[in-house]
């Protein structure tokens, strides 16, 4: 499976795997399972249900077990009043400062590498 498609299973119906190969769906004899584009779920899922379909299993794609470029991660506070954000970026305060001037229009950011133990 790539990493932007979705696997697909559920008993037969002629219909349905019409449907799946018109959106490019693959088959994969030996697992079973129809391989389509992960931004086609939500039209696959009205369709099963439009058409009856039974048993439908859908199966999304693995998220990068790396967090992004540039993760912006949030979490509430301990009392829950607050929203803390960690964003795992560092640049050049002189890049910063000439942008707020005016005098750049682009700042290039670096990923911090991780906190070891604290």
């Amino acid at each position: 499976m790539s990493a932007n498609s979705a696997k697909v299973k559920s008993k037969y119906h002629p219909s349905f795997a019409e449907y799946l190969k018109s959106l490019g769906g693959k088959w994969d004899p030996e697992a079973k399972v129809w391989s389509i584009p992960a931004n086609l779920i939500s039209k696959v899922e009205a369709k099963a249900k439009e058409l009856g379909v039974q048993g439908l299993e859908i199966e999304l794609p693995q998220a990068p077990a790396k967090p992004a470029e540039g993760a912006i991660r949030m979490r509430l506070s301990r009392d829950g009043r607050f929203v803390l954000i960690s964003v795992n970026l560092i640049a050049f305060t002189d890049d910063v400062k000439a942008m707020l001037e005016g005098r750049r229009k682009t700042v290039r950011f670096r990923i911090l590498p991780p906190q070891q133990g604290k």
